[in-house]
């Protein structure tokens, strides 16, 4: 039997900017996604997903490499099963294994999900299923990949399964693990690209917090596009200024320089504010709006994580008091602050044992 875990991702700056190929400050998160291979006899695979309510659901993989569940299913399961049908499809494309034997996967995410409120939080659970999923596959698979090939084929897979949308950010933090500087990996990088591993930002404090719903990165990133697209000036107008911030931050966090990383975060999101204004996309909510004003309020600094709308955002400060207060004030006024800690360990397999 094998068994993998990948943490999920907390965005500190960069998001968009990443997209082209600016550095982007992220950490992995203490939630993890679990996946469990155990070999059955034969050539049948089973799929097992509590959380979807789903229990030893049998497919077979066709010899061009596609997964093939019962066509009677139900519609809205085949869409719940995309996600994994895609990103098991394109390890099998590339791994190519002889002979393979039959597994019964078992999958849980369950730590990203909130059983009170019923819905993600937003810590990039499709992402840390993938780097545990594509893992779990190279070692049944018997391929003694590298981190950086392994690396590279967990992304090219998320990028696949996703629409091809994404600069990867997140399976980096699921994969490496602690805090990174990340540059997209474009197709023809050096195959040994990998990113920056960091320490953590001394006399920094942050808190993350639930806005109270999930947002689609898809139409958010989709709308960016087409601003792109329709005016191009103005986009790249924008994005340079995105671009040289999270360059300065990301270097201020690695130099330790926290009164400068403050200002980068702050500068940070009224660039962001334009971008969502200028494309007409709510980048900054309005939950974004009161929770930057109540951060303001209390003498510290806030930004969406994420693609913004919804999801979570993140409150950053010098001083733990003036943070504690800015936290407590978030959850008066209805937010909810999140027990969440910094995963210095990234994907991780064990073998043999539950």
């Amino acid at each position: 039997m094998i068994r993998v875990t990948a943490p999920g991702k907390m965005i500190l700056l960069g998001e968009y900017a990443v997209l082209d190929g600016a550095p982007a400050l992220v950490c992995a998160v203490n939630k993890r996604a679990v996946v469990t291979l155990e070999p059955l006899q034969g050539m049948e695979f089973k799929f097992s997903a509590p959380s979807l309510g789903l229990s030893e659901l049998p497919f077979v993989v066709t010899p061009r490499y596609h997964v093939r569940f019962d066509p009677s299913l139900n519609p809205l399961l085949f869409k719940r099963l995309d996600l994994f049908s895609k990103i098991f499809e394109y390890a099998f494309q590339q791994l190519k294994p002889q002979r393979p034997n039959g597994w019964h996967i078992h999958i849980n995410t369950d730590d990203f999900y909130s059983q009170a409120l019923h819905t993600k939080f937003g810590f990039g659970s499709s992402a840390a299923l993938c780097v545990a999923l594509i893992t779990a596959m190279a070692k049944a698979f018997g391929r003694n990949l590298n981190n950086a090939a392994l690396f590279r084929l967990a992304l090219n897979a998320h990028h696949y399964a996703q629409g091809k949308i994404g600069s990867g950010i997140d399976i980096a933090a699921s994969f490496f693990g602690g805090y990174l500087i990340y540059r997209r990996v474009f197709q023809n990088d050096p195959a040994d690209k990998i990113p920056e591993k960091i320490s953590h930002c001394n006399g920094l404090s942050f808190k993350p917090i639930f806005t109270g719903r999930s947002a689609s990165t898809r139409k958010l990133v989709k709308g960016v596009k087409q601003l792109k697209e329709r005016f191009p000036q103005m986009y790249s107008e924008i994005m340079e200024r995105l671009k040289q911030i999270t360059v300065q931050g990301s270097l201020h966090f690695k130099e330790q320089n926290v009164g400068l990383f403050l200002e980068d975060v702050r500068s940070f999101y009224f660039a962001l504010k334009e971008l969502g204004d200028r494309s007409a996309m709510p980048i900054i909510s309005e939950t974004h709006q009161q929770l930057f004003t109540l951060a303001q309020e209390e003498g510290v600094v806030y930004k969406p994580s994420g693609a913004g709308s919804g999801d979570i955002g993140i409150l950053f400060s010098d001083d733990a008091q003036r943070l504690a207060k800015a936290e407590e004030k978030a959850k008066t006024s209805g937010y909810l602050p999140l027990l969440i800690n910094v995963e210095e360990q990234g994907v991780h397999a064990y073998h043999g044992q539950k």
